[in-house]
């Protein structure tokens, strides 16, 4: 597994809390939302996120990010 930055933790660390506390995966946008950053931002890091093994997610579904 590789090493991640200090933003994609972040963002790893976010998706985590919002799934123990609801039950499911936070959208995209709410990360943008909750971290500061932009959509693209937020999609391109979830994109190296699961690159590195970190997180899984259905293609073309809604809320579908796992945290491994």
């Amino acid at each position: 597994m590789q090493s991640i930055t200090p933003k994609q933790h972040s963002v790893l660390r976010m998706v985590d809390r919002h799934i123990r506390r609801y039950g499911y995966a936070p959208s995209v946008r709410e990360i943008a939302s909750q971290t500061g950053r932009t959509v693209g931002a937020a999609h391109k890091i979830l994109e190296r996120l699961e690159e590195r093994g970190r997180i899984s997610r259905g293609k073309g579904q809604a809320r579908s990010i796992e945290v491994l």
